[in-house]
């Protein structure tokens, strides 16, 4: 059997687990992989967020998780791939049958990430992050916004209902 890949991306907080998960409790014989589940971003491979996202994005090591993909593909239908590269990501690529772009607004992006993240922290630190997101964090988000999108099968408004999402991704598995 071949697995139908589907990856899910957007920047941080733009509602790719939650539409993933809820793409998989409509397909009960699917598998979700998800980036976060890896600590990717936190390896010493990592490249620094100062490396413009068109030469950072192969920087990133997947190896745990194309390993994990692979240990599943052929085994179900379907895999969900809650995975903020898309196509971009050359050692992902070639197994990707479809990739959905949830294009949030950032401040939309950012506020969920507050509630999510932040909801024990001080206000200080809040500010300091806040600091932190419109120095350093937005111009990568926005690089990937572009960079990321552009080459989607399907661009999504991160804002619709999520009704409204899980049906045009259906429309395209």
């Amino acid at each position: 059997m071949k697995s139908k890949v589907i990856v899910v991306s957007g920047v941080t907080a733009s509602g790719k687990t939650t539409l993933v998960k809820c793409l998989h409790q409509n397909y009960s014989d699917s598998k979700i992989i998800s980036f976060d589940n890896y600590d990717i971003d936190q390896l010493p491979t990592t490249p620094s967020i100062d490396v413009p996202l068109k030469e950072a994005v192969n920087q990133y090591d997947i190896t745990a998780l194309m390993k994990d993909l692979r240990k599943i593909y052929g085994t179900v239908p379907l895999i969900l791939v809650d995975f903020p590269f898309g196509y971009q990501h050359q050692i992902l690529r070639p197994l990707i049958d479809r990739v959905v772009y949830l294009k949030t607004p950032l401040d939309v992006a950012f506020a969920r990430q507050i509630i999510r993240d932040d909801a024990d922290k001080s206000v200080e630190e809040i500010i300091s992050w806040a600091k932190t997101y419109l120095r350093i964090a937005r111009p990568y988000f926005v690089a990937n916004q572009e960079y990321i999108a552009e080459n989607a099968d399907l661009v999504l408004d991160g804002t619709l209902p999520l009704a409204e999402m899980v049906e045009k991704v259906q429309a395209i598995i």
